[in-house]
């Protein structure tokens, strides 16, 4: 059986079956752009944690970081997430 369509089901399943990646996805769903730190506090993940999930969500497409000055937003790359 052949899937076809643009997105690979399964490597997008796998990172919204890690409960703390799924709970930055949910912190994040209400369309704020939040910084680490915030998302790490609404999460219940430690600092490294949450930056570690960030950079798997981040590069799996399903958020995106926008800088500003010092600080680093991320937030939802599109509203299909």
């Amino acid at each position: 059986m052949t899937i076809q369509g643009d997105s690979d089901i399964a490597a997008v399943a796998v990172l919204f079956a890690e409960p703390g990646r799924a709970r930055v996805l949910q912190a994040l769903a209400d369309g704020r752009s939040l910084p680490a730190s915030v998302l790490a506090a609404e999460a219940g993940l430690s600092p490294s944690a949450a930056s570690a999930h960030l950079a798997r969500l981040r590069e799996g497409g399903l958020i995106e970081v926008e800088r500003r000055g010092r600080h680093r937003y991320h937030r939802l790359a599109e509203d299909r997430v």
